[in-house]
């Protein structure tokens, strides 16, 4: 009995040492005599619990010690109770230490800026206003200790205030001494609970106490205020560490649509990419929106990057997310976002997507190609070859190549209006509108004539189902009755025009393949020895975007044994290939040269023949606009080749290729492009 009555005595006085407050299940060790640094906080009680043999009792008797049943047990190897880490108010963190650990904590350390430690009371720790801990255990003494540390967040000194776009994106780094579990806020004020925007989850890396990491946002729509961007603790008080203030000016675009920004989009090299995706959505959307919604349909998407996706891309709800590795990949490939964003206005409910579920993805696809691909710009055009069976018969796959074909729907049946302002609908705007109004779930068969979907396809068109219609298409491309040349001339263009805060498209058409007249012969012995006139020209406008290795600089550098090497296709801007070329270089001599010979070095000095470049054309001009050609050539296949053009002046000179390849191919391969005064 006095060894219980020893025990309960011992428990009493440790437990009134912890200023924490009390816990009922809280039993501390009794070989302990004192607890240095730990200050007694008046009108705290406690009432210890004692042992007993009943084996549902909360506290058990030991060999040397009394503790409690909880989640940690001292007899136990296998806990590293170092791991235990706490970030927040003074306050706070004393009472989750005191909920997690009671009386076991013997003592608290602060670790000064110089790194060394001070002993403080649990009344000074609840007076810091924020705080990380770290527990430290002593098996031996049979305790716990607290070593806490004042957090620290420093922003870069050059954002000690911002000034940004309304809707933009922004982003910067912070270092801290706190090693995990941030929140980022955007508030009208450091003290504001209410945000405009907030995310979880922002993440550091570092070590020994110094850690960075990426503070990013998307800023508030509200041009003319001032917002404060709030590095938080990711704790339920969400505590501000740091705070910058955020002037919001005027958005790029002034829509009623709103583009959010979410993730990882830090990893992105590419630094076009998000400004591509910010012209993508306010050009893009407002159309979809225009054409196709009701009105009830989402009004805010997001863009997501995440660097853990190891996939391509993908939609869920309203955010559309890329990876970050093929982001980097592939900084040319943004298609799929506009392909998602019309999922976002479809919001189709009430067809089979079990069934054939073409019509979904196929209208995604054809959103994306009509107003995205060629809706405002040229950068993204996507240029078919109108004798690609893929373009006729796609097999009504869910993501065939159907978009000319759609194309062809949009041109034969489009929506017009009636003599009273109404709309008379075309064929896509009336099969959506049937989708979006059923209250019965329909089937996208494209043969099965009777259906409610073919029914609607011949209340439009006349014809028995859309396969019918397909044939038909067939036959106008290969009759050339019917070419897609570009939306310019479409009736139904009215429908996604004057959109409020979206300027107009500019309508990229493909233009009819205007080729020069003269033609010279080559010359019996290739000119590769002298002055070079164009050797380190400046190149102005090339068709590919590539690798440093292959660079177009490769094509006038004077070595013979580096190239210039670009796929078809893989350039920041097609408007060459909307003029029917495959490829161009377009470079300034710096001033006007005088020159009579230029020498074409192809693939085959190097590689197989079959890569030589097969017809190309020189143009030459003195002012960069006005283009006059001085040589064409068709049917060509060899190695290195040399043209007497007579006597040209000029200061810029243009290399198109209309066919790179004698394999049809359309990869260019130039080791170099060279400009004698013989």
């Amino acid at each position: 009995m006095k060894k219980v009555m020893l025990v309960v005595l011992l428990l009493l006085v440790a437990m009134t040492l912890i200023a924490c407050g009390s816990d009922d299940n809280t039993t501390p060790d009794p070989s302990s005599s004192s607890t240095p640094g730990v200050s007694d906080t008046p009108g705290v009680t406690s009432t210890a619990p004692v042992t007993s043999d009943d084996p549902d009792a909360k506290v058990e008797k030991t060999e040397d010690y009394t503790a409690v049943l909880r989640d940690f047990d001292w007899v136990s190897d296998e806990i590293d109770y170092g791991s235990f880490q706490y970030f927040g108010s003074g306050s706070a963190v004393a009472n989750d230490i005191n909920k997690d650990y009671g009386g076991y904590v013997k003592n608290f350390y602060l670790v000064g800026e110089d790194g060394n430690k001070t002993s403080v009371s649990s009344a000074e720790v609840r007076r810091l206003s924020t705080v990380g801990v770290t527990i430290e255990e002593d098996k031996n003494a049979k305790t716990l200790t607290a070593t806490l540390y004042e957090l620290d967040v420093r922003v870069e000194s050059s954002w000690e205030r911002v000034t940004a776009r309304a809707g933009s994106y922004l982003m910067f780094s912070f270092t801290t001494n706190c090693p995990t579990g941030f929140y980022m806020t955007v508030t009208t004020s450091p003290t504001s609970t209410t945000a405009a925007y907030e995310q979880g989850g922002v993440t550091v890396a570092g070590s020994n106490g110094r850690y960075t990491g990426t503070a990013k946002c998307t800023v508030p729509y509200r041009a003319g205020e001032t917002y404060s961007i709030n590095i938080c603790l990711d704790n339920a008080e969400k505590t501000v560490l740091a705070s910058i203030p955020v002037e919001i000016t005027t958005a790029k675009y002034d829509s009623q649509y709103a583009l959010m920004f979410q993730g990882d989009w830090e990893l992105i090299r590419d630094e076009e990419y998000l400004p591509n995706l910010v012209d993508l959505f306010y050009n893009v959307y407002p159309r979809l929106y225009a054409r196709f919604a009701y009105g009830t349909e989402p009004k805010t998407i997001t863009f997501m990057a995440d660097k853990n996706y190891d996939g391509v891309a993908y939609c869920a709800g309203t955010t559309v997310c890329v990876s970050t590795a093929y982001a980097n990949s592939n900084p040319n490939d943004l298609g799929f976002f506009s392909h998602e964003i019309t999922h976002s206005v479809q919001q189709y409910s009430m067809l089979n997507y079990g069934g054939d579920a073409w019509w979904t993805e196929n209208m995604a696809n054809y959103g994306g190609f009509r107003y995205f691909h060629w809706g405002y710009s040229t950068k993204f055009v996507q240029i078919y070859n109108m004798d690609d069976k893929s373009l006729q018969d796609w097999g009504y796959q869910a993501y065939g190549n159907n978009k000319v074909f759609f194309a062809y729907l949009d041109y034969m049946w489009p929506t017009t209006e009636n003599e009273d302002g109404t709309l008379k609908y075309g064929l896509i705007d009336s099969i959506n509108r049937m989708i979006k109004d059923s209250t019965v779930m329909l089937n996208d068969n494209p043969k099965q004539v009777g259906s409610t979907f073919n029914n609607k396809v011949k209340e439009v068109t006349g014809y028995d189902t859309i396969e019918a219609i397909r044939l038909k298409y067939v036959d106008d491309l290969n009759n050339g009755v019917w070419e897609f040349v570009g939306f310019r001339d479409y009736v139904d263009n009215f429908l996604t025009e004057d959109i409020e805060g979206v300027p107009n498209p500019t309508y990229p058409m493909r233009e009819d393949v205007t080729k020069g007249d003269k033609t010279n012969t080559a010359l019996a012995t290739p000119v590769t020895e002298g002055t070079n006139l164009a050797k380190g020209a400046t190149v102005i406008d090339s068709s590919g975007q590539t690798s440093d290795q292959y660079g177009v600089d490769k094509a006038f550098d004077g070595d013979l044994t580096t190239k210039w090497m670009v796929k078809k296709g893989a350039s920041g801007d097609q408007k060459y290939e909307l003029g029917g070329y495959q490829h161009s270089i377009t470079i300034d001599l710096g001033e006007e040269k005088t020159f009579n010979t230029y020498t074409l070095v192809n693939a085959g000095v190097r590689e197989n023949k079959i890569f030589n470049t097969k017809e190309w054309e020189v143009l030459i001009s003195s002012d960069g606009e006005t283009w006059t050609s001085i040589d064409y050539q068709k049917d060509m296949n060899v190695d290195t080749v040399s043209f007497n053009v007579g006597e040209q002046t000029a200061r810029y000179v243009m290399l198109r290729v209309y066919a790179a390849d004698n394999n049809n191919i359309g990869t260019i391969r130039i080791y170099d492009f060279m400009l004698f005064d013989q």
